[in-house]
């Protein structure tokens, strides 16, 4: 087994290092979170790369992240020193932190206090546009495996790795209070979806659970039920492509893809390469009364008669909070709170899958 255990430096601009650019560009890096499917992946790893080796391309690389925005960073160091095949091996949380270092994004100062200064950024600036992000769901949670139609997971994944075809596809661009300084902005991409209120509070609290209750199953649980009886909708200005409504604001999704959690079908139209976001608004439902929404939220429903739910497809979209803070959860991971703004990208990450 291979284990790179420092990011090389950018390649010097010279003609003797085109042999070594070369392989470089067709290395396949495998970034690891060996915290993933509640530490097995670190603990049984020598076992896995036994089982997966003869699988794998004989020019790769492993790493191991060891705290949070290590696959981001790790990422945008191997895309600038030439690398150009990097695989994300985890759940949804360690593959959206990869895909984040395949931009370049930098925190913003700006006030998230001030709506003059809150503005999304303008454009999303791919460290190299020939990179391809290789996905590998590992994880409890492969909700963007869902999305993607990606019918294997684990070992089997790897062993059909000569299977998996390139494709583009579309990201979410998103600007947001940070959650432990609402007074900084920061800016991160998703690739699935994005949840505001109920359900990102949940996940915020079942998180915090899981410090104490290893079960990701009854984390969740805990979160619920800690969380639903009690929940309070929120006054918000939603701003769609320019067009501002006022309304309540129970739970919001700006999806990518079809799935949350749970195998909640929340947007069934979502094509994850048209350059749209899927917008789902919950507007005033009581607590259990919306959990059965959720529950029912599968199939073809476009939310066509449902009176507490709005449906909208569009290219950017504002949430505003007029009384209070909000959680904003991102592909799975609760980050930040209102207000935030999302923008579709349409197509700038390639992708094996």
């Amino acid at each position: 087994m291979s284990l790179l255990l420092k990011v090389p430096k950018p390649i010097p601009s010279n003609k003797r290092q085109n042999q070594v650019f070369d392989r470089k560009s067709s290395e396949l890096i495998l970034i690891l979170n060996p915290n993933s499917q509640g530490g097995a992946t670190g603990k049984n790893w020598d076992d896995t790369y036994a089982a997966i080796k003869e699988y794998l391309p004989k020019n790769h690389r492993i790493i191991f992240t060891k705290k949070a925005d290590d696959g981001t960073n790790i990422t945008r160091k191997l895309l600038k020193a030439g690398y150009k095949n990097i695989a994300a091996v985890g759940g949804d949380g360690t593959i959206n932190e990869v895909a984040n270092g395949f931009f370049n994004i930098k925190a913003k100062n700006r006030s998230a206090l001030d709506p003059i200064k809150f503005k999304p950024e303008t454009s999303l600036n791919p460290v190299n546009p020939k990179a391809t992000l290789w996905i590998i769901p590992s994880g409890t949670r492969n909700v963007l495996a869902a999305s993607l139609g990606i019918p294997y997971q684990g070992v089997e994944s790897f062993k059909n790795m000569n299977q998996m075809k390139r494709r583009k596809m579309d990201v979410i661009g998103v600007t947001i209070a940070d959650k432990d300084n609402p007074a900084i902005t920061r800016v991160r991409i998703v690739l699935n979806a994005a949840e505001v209120g109920v359900g990102a509070e949940i996940i915020d609290r079942s998180k915090k659970v899981r410090g104490t209750v290893k079960s990701r199953f009854l984390s969740t649980i805990a979160g619920v039920v800690s969380t639903l009886p009690t929940y309070e909708s929120n006054e918000c200005d939603i701003i769609i492509d320019g067009k501002k409504i006022t309304s309540m604001l129970t739970m919001g999704v700006i999806a990518n893809g079809n799935f949350l959690g749970g195998g909640f079908n929340v947007a069934p139209k979502a094509n994850m390469s048209d350059g749209k976001l899927d917008v789902v608004i919950m507007k005033n439902s009581g607590s259990f009364k919306m959990l059965k929404k959720l529950v029912e939220m599968k199939g073809d429903s476009q939310y066509i008669n449902e009176e507490n739910i709005l449906y909208y497809q569009a290219s950017k979209v504002a949430f505003l909070p007029k009384n209070r803070n909000m959680t904003v959860s991102l592909d799975g991971e609760p980050v930040g709170i209102l207000p935030a703004i999302f923008k579709a990208y349409h197509n700038p990450l390639n992708v094996k899958c």
